[in-house]
């Protein structure tokens, strides 16, 4: 135990296995570290075709998939809230909602009803998930942010949780009050991701040569990793650098995004889906890791190529200064200029020295964050949450 009461935690999220992303990769670190803490742990998804409805996958964790009407956008599957939903909130301590749309927004109204304490995960922008993805008018967006940033974060959310500041940031830029803001920064295992993890032989398996430089890029292709300006940059770089290679490891989500006339398309790999267990492989056969989303700047990918070596190419915007800076990375200040992102390729790729270099100023940062600290301070969210339910109630009777 960690000095916290022992909660039935619900999290209510937009995916889960078998689809594999950070969000995934999140819980593979976090429910175990919080059921190891004496905490029980439920999870609200999306029903996913051939998964089961209810889930045991190890002792401490029920896995709850909703119903889903067969919608699926960007790579996700769209869920409706059902009863399922309902029970696993109402047998639950502390909700904590990891994505709004569609689970999410209804989970803090259901949680609100059954006067369960709330928290949120921030890992996305509104904003640019409706303008950039959903191709939404600026006029909905607007009004979508506004009702969420007035009316759902104030009403429905006792206690927010973010690991990057670039979250943290947008959470004050929506007016939410710092005391109710909760730093919990990724951890990355360093047993798996490390430079000497090297059990399969990627560049055997795509026919790269070994004196070839190789930039890896992990994600989905779709339109908020900005994957179709990196792939423009690095098709510029490589007309400069012949043994240059790019390895795009991901599900190919939206395959308009990549350009159908490129110079260098035999030196571009496209892996799809990679299992877990080889992906580490991925990140220490590599040279550098390419990253410029318009989205995050610090990430789980991010992290775990510092957890490899590699030094991180990614965006300057509100990135997490304590890990992120000049000496362990290239900052990319307008992510919309193919001509930046193909400099900053240039910059490691032609010297061997400062990737060394950053990569070893990386690995050293990333290695000193550890998930018992995300735990103890997501714990210290939900103290707050409790204490300001107890401060009310005091106040209340003291009026008497």
């Amino acid at each position: 135990m960690t000095g916290v009461y022992v909660m039935k935690i619900c999290f209510i999220v937009d995916s889960y296995k078998p689809i594999y992303d950070g969000v995934v990769r999140y819980f593979d670190s976090v429910i175990p570290a919080l059921i190891e803490a004496g905490h029980e742990v439920s999870l609200v998804c999306p029903h996913i075709p051939g998964t089961e409805k209810f889930e045991h996958p190890y002792k401490g964790l029920e896995v709850i998939r909703c119903f889903t009407p067969g919608f699926y956008t960007q790579g996700y599957y769209v869920a409706l809230p059902d009863r399922e939903l309902v029970k696993a909130v109402k047998k639950s301590d502390y909700v904590v909602i990891h994505s709004l749309a569609t689970l999410g927004v209804i989970g803090g109204f259901i949680a609100r009803f059954c006067r369960k304490k709330t928290g949120l995960f921030v890992h996305q922008d509104e904003r640019l998930v409706m303008l950039e993805m959903l191709n939404d008018p600026l006029w909905i967006t607007n009004f979508t942010v506004s009702l969420i940033s007035e009316i759902f974060y104030p009403c429905f959310i006792d206690a927010f949780f973010c690991a990057t500041v670039r979250f943290k940031g947008k959470l004050l830029d929506y007016k939410v009050p710092e005391e109710k803001i909760f730093f919990t920064p990724f951890a990355i295992d360093s047993k798996r991701f490390n430079p000497n993890n090297k059990s399969v032989n990627i560049r055997e398996r795509h026919n790269i040569p070994n004196d070839a430089i190789v930039s890896l890029f992990v994600g989905r292709v779709s339109v908020e990793k900005n994957i179709k300006n990196l792939i423009l940059a690095m098709d510029l770089a490589m007309n400069e650098i012949p043994n240059l290679y790019a390895l795009f490891v991901g599900k190919k989500t939206d395959i308009s995004l990549i350009p159908k006339k490129l110079q260098n398309p035999e030196r571009m790999i496209f892996t799809g889906f990679v299992p877990d267990e080889e992906l580490p492989c991925y990140y220490a056969y590599s040279d550098f890791f390419s990253s410029p989303s318009i989205n995050e700047s610090t990430c789980f990918t991010v992290f775990e190529a510092m957890s490899s070596g590699l030094p991180v190419i990614t965006s300057e915007y509100r990135h997490d200064n304590d890990i992120i800076h000049m000496e362990n990375a290239i900052l990319i200040k307008n992510l919309r200029k193919i001509e930046d992102i193909k400099e900053s390729i240039l910059l490691l790729a032609t010297d061997e020295k400062l990737r060394k270099k950053i990569g070893k100023n990386g690995k050293k940062l990333i290695d000193s964050r550890t998930w018992k600290y995300h735990i103890s301070e997501f714990e210290r969210g939900i103290k707050y949450a409790f204490s300001k339910q107890k401060k009310r109630r005091k106040a209340k009777y003291n009026r008497m």
